[in-house]
């Protein structure tokens, strides 16, 4: 019984909260990525999956909409085989991957009606930068796109939960290595193909900011009628 009105009490605070926001929000959090595969010109590569970690500093102008600045880390291993390669077979080259976004775009926001939960997406734009294993910073730069989509859960003004499925990627290029020397013997000839990566992520909604105001529609403003007139019989 006790845990009950415990649970009850829990709730009417979140809907009482009525989808408090703070102006400005950190949010740090982490997820799974799946692995992708590069095909180059004899060779393919591929990026297991793994966990990432990262946070982001979201101002928001409204309760709609926001700006985002986003960074996201994985350290996976990265593994280059010959065409023809069989499931089980070694790699021809191999290294411990890392792959640094460092991104920012638009959030929008829709909060849902009397309730702490608040639906979003967003894209990103920026560069993504590898490193060949984690104590060396040789690292090559790429153009780099993002897009999200998730739920804000909100406990209070300056605390919430983030449940996010995201979108990273990097445009294909013309020159470099990925992780280094991970790619055909000799270099590349033509282009380079992009990484694309999806994952789930879990975060933390720290507000720091002023709260922001509830949106009110305007109300519809009605003329008063004048007061009757007074008639006097004699």
């Amino acid at each position: 019984m006790k845990k009950l009105v415990l649970l009850s009490g829990l709730l009417c605070c979140m809907i009482g909260a009525g989808m408090a926001q703070s102006s400005v929000e950190f949010i740090p959090q982490g997820g799974y990525t799946f692995a992708d595969q590069l095909n180059f010109n004899s060779t393919f590569g591929r990026i297991d999956a793994g966990f990432n970690y990262g946070g982001s500093f979201q101002f928001n102008f409204n309760r709609h909409i926001g700006v985002e600045f986003l960074y996201n880390r994985m350290q996976v291993p990265a593994k280059l085989y010959n065409y023809g390669a069989l499931p089980g077979d070694m790699p021809i080259y191999q290294t411990s991957a890392g792959i640094n976004y460092i991104m920012a775009g638009p959030v929008s926001s829709f909060p849902l009606p009397g309730s702490p939960v608040s639906l979003f997406f967003g894209a990103d734009l920026g560069a993504a930068i590898f490193t060949p294993s984690p104590n060396s910073f040789s690292s090559n730069a790429a153009f780099a796109y993002g897009f999200q989509a998730g739920t804000n859960i909100y406990v209070d003004p300056r605390f919430g939960i983030r449940l996010s499925a995201r979108l990273l990627g990097t445009a294909p290029t013309s020159s470099g290595y990925y992780f280094g020397g991970w790619g055909d013997s000799g270099g590349f000839y033509g282009t380079n193909p992009g990484i694309v990566q999806f994952g789930f992520n879990v975060g933390f909604i720290i507000g720091l900011g002023k709260t922001l105001p509830a949106y009110q529609q305007p109300q519809r403003r009605y003329r008063t009628p004048p007061p009757p007139r007074k008639y006097y019989y004699y």
